[in-house]
């Protein structure tokens, strides 16, 4: 019976234990200001006019734009409440070499200018550049892993920068 006794303490302690570490951590977490950014599924305009999107991240933007409600996404200018001009470049650029001088690092950099204005071409916002850069380990052994790792890291910045626009577009005044 005393080993029951010890057995229990013990599992007790180790309860309070977590529910200490847990509240330790939540404390830590919310007094250092620290939230989860949520994106709201709402603009303050219910017509837009995309030019500029044959590309992933135009491609991106316009997926994420249709799963919005209260959203339509229009044909012409004119007919938009918001013009959204997009021109992006993206550039793959070798930033390290190996002792035998094939290259070794590669930098991914993806660069947005947006431009925001309303149905009669005037600047809600005033032009507006984005950029990603990300380092890509390139491996001449492993071409496949590398070219795979490129297209991830290239469609990870393409949903980063359409959730920029899309932030950007929450904060313009209707």
């Amino acid at each position: 019976m005393k080993h029951n006794s010890k057995k229990s303490s013990h599992h007790k302690s180790i309860n309070l234990i977590q529910i200490l570490s847990f509240l330790f951590f939540f404390s830590f977490v919310s007094g250092c200001g620290w939230k989860f950014k949520v994106l709201s599924d709402q603009l303050p305009v219910n017509k837009i006019y995309l030019s500029g999107i044959e590309n992933g991240v135009g491609r991106e933007l316009l997926s994420r734009l249709r799963r919005m409600d209260n959203l339509n996404i229009v044909n012409s200018a004119v007919d938009s409440e918001v013009v959204i001009n997009l021109l992006v470049d993206n550039e793959k650029v070798v930033v390290g070499f190996s002792g035998a001088g094939r290259p070794r690092e590669l930098e991914l950099r993806t660069t947005v200018k947006i431009e925001i204005n309303d149905q009669e071409g005037k600047p809600i916002q005033p032009l507006d550049k984005l950029q990603i850069i990300r380092s890509v380990n390139f491996s001449d052994t492993d071409v496949l892993a590398t070219q795979s790792h490129e297209a991830f890291h290239r469609s990870d910045i393409e949903k980063q920068l359409a959730i920029r626009i899309i932030e950007r577009l929450q904060r313009i005044a209707p």
